[in-house]
């Protein structure tokens, strides 16, 4: 018989994004339409994405920083 147990699902909100061409002040990617939703095992997230709304477009935000990274650990 199998031990019971415990999983972290979380929904992760697919846009559709315009990358901003580099070279700008603020090379921040916007969004005008939303794609799916997709259930990911929450190990699997490397960052977490904010956004901010700017005259009717949807700014996105990385809040990751520098040392975001997934760690995956198998253990028995």
């Amino acid at each position: 018989m199998k031990k019971p147990e415990k999983i972290c699902l979380a929904v992760v909100w697919q846009v559709h994004a315009n990358f901003p061409n580099a070279h700008g002040i603020l090379p921040i990617p916007f969004y005008l339409q939303t794609g799916g939703l997709d259930p990911v095992d929450i190990n699997t997230i490397q960052c977490i994405v904010g956004c901010v709304e700017d005259q009717g477009k949807w700014g996105l935000v990385d809040c990751s920083g520098p040392l975001a990274h997934a760690v995956f650990d198998k253990t028995d």
